[in-house]
């Protein structure tokens, strides 16, 4: 009988074969042939490494493609919806599924359109976000909606928001390769939504402040761009409002033969409504102003409160106003106040005083309580109409600018013209503030008794 030798052919620690010798033997026969074994091991061994290479290398090729398809189909600038949409149709593509349904709460998309009713679908997506885990369900396994074999679901976060990925009907279900390439994708579609959410965010700010910068230029036109010229008056007006826009407003009405007439309110808030708002008031005393004949400043709050008292309501806002009217050479300054604070007067040679407001702010009550009273304007005469964004400033210890300044400052400029007053008060209060932001809107009216010809007649009311 003839001899016969074997060795195990072995691939790590797993034997795959043998190798066999007949005819010969011996100790020397028997190591080349362990040898031999081993090198065709090792060989087998590269063989079998490389066909995993190449496995892993195709399903690398495809995640990159699916990635790259994925891109293509979200590449234009979409909104969310659209972008679901196309995630979802991708998605089927790719991994060959019959459906695909993507989640952004509190939107969901399905592709095509209803293949799975959506509350049921809906029941399988928040149990998996829940757990925060894939959730990989067949038909076999448990009740599945109509129409679905199987189903995985696959949960992500985009910006802190609730989202998944649902895959439906997979032929021979979701093996591992399907889900690595599903993980992938879930990923990918999570930095699109991503992308997706910034961009829409940035355009939402962009409009906003497109929105911003229109009213703003509208509302700065709606102030007077140029003061009357009144012999025996030097004025001055300016407004900074808090943001962009803001609810104070001032204005000035000289029509010939008739009375020079000026106001100066503050919106409750700031911002666009209060802008809206503004406008509204604007508009409805300067017609008052106008055309209401023998006109005072009492008449004019009443009108102006009548005609809004309806929409301030309704919005519930409300509005101080102080309105002035002056005959020139009269030196007699008439005026009413709204709720408006703070109001400071300072005769001739006297003592800065504030005047309290006797009637409630504009929108309050259904009829204005506010009437007409008088004050002495001859030369030297000083009336300083501000909103409460200058007094309410604060510094960076939170301590208000507040009226007792304001008093002192009025008392130490009186002898100044109307626009250096005006421009060193908004210069105190931005050195008091001491950086702290803007809190509210500032708009003030300088009004100042005077002798002969003004000197600042006729000049531009607004500074940069």
């Amino acid at each position: 009988m003839e001899s016969a030798l074997a060795v195990p052919i072995q691939i790590g620690t797993r034997i795959i074969g043998e190798l066999q010798l007949t005819g010969i033997c011996g100790t020397a026969v028997r190591g080349r042939l362990d040898a031999e074994a081993k090198l065709l091991g090792q060989v087998l061994q590269l063989e079998d490494e490389l066909q995993q290479m190449t496995v892993e290398l195709i399903e690398t090729q495809d995640q990159l493609l699916a990635m790259y398809d994925l891109t293509q189909a979200t590449r234009d600038h979409l909104g969310v919806n659209e972008t679901l949409r196309r995630l979802a149709r991708e998605s089927a593509r790719l991994l060959k599924t019959e459906g695909a349904v993507f989640v952004l709460s509190p939107t969901m998309v399905q592709y095509p359109a209803n293949i799975a009713n959506e509350r049921l679908l809906l029941e399988y997506i928040q149990h998996a976000q829940a757990s925060d885990r894939e959730l990989v369900v067949n038909a076999t396994d448990m009740p599945l909606p109509p129409g679905i074999n199987n189903l995985c679901v696959l949960p992500f976060r985009v910006r802190g928001i609730s989202a998944s990925l649902g895959l439906i009907n997979h032929a021979g279900g979701f093996t591992a390769p399907a889900l690595k390439l599903a993980r992938a994708i879930a990923e990918q579609a999570a930095t699109q939504l991503e992308h997706t959410l910034l961009y829409q965010e940035t355009l939402a700010q962009a409009k906003q402040q497109a929105e911003m910068e229109i009213a703003r230029k509208v509302q700065r036109q709606l102030l007077p761009q140029e003061r009357p010229h009144i012999a025996d008056l030097d004025m001055f007006a300016e407004s900074l409002p808090a943001l962009r826009v803001g609810g104070d407003f001032y204005d000035f009405v000289a029509e010939p033969n008739l009375p020079l007439m000026l106001l100066l309110g503050d919106v409750v808030g700031k911002g666009m409504s209060a802008a809206l708002i503004m406008g509204m008031i604007h508009a409805i005393t300067r017609n008052t102003m106008r055309f209401q004949p023998q006109v005072t400043p009492a008449s004019v709050l009443s009108r102006t409160n009548r005609d809004l008292y309806d929409d301030l309501t309704l919005l519930e806002a409300f509005a101080t106003v102080f309105v002035a009217q002056y005959e020139p050479g009269s030196q007699v300054l008439h005026y009413a106040n709204a709720g408006h604070a703070p109001v400071i007067y300072r005769p001739a040679g006297g003592t800065a005083q504030l005047i309290e407001a006797d009637g409630v702010p504009v929108g309050v009550l259904i009829e204005s309580l506010s009437e007409d009273h008088t004050l002495a304007f001859g030369p030297g005469a000083l009336l300083v109409v501000t909103t409460d964004g200058f007094n309410e400033a604060r510094n960076p210890s939170g301590e208000f600018f507040g009226i007792e300044r304001l008093l002192q400052f009025i008392n130490q400029f009186a002898d100044q013209s109307a626009q250096v007053i005006a421009e060193a008060l908004f210069d105190a209060v931005s050195d008091f503030a001491a950086g702290q932001p803007q809190e509210d809107d500032q708009t003030l009216i300088v009004v100042k008794g005077q002798a002969g010809p003004s000197a600042f007649g006729g000049a531009k009311a607004n500074h940069a």
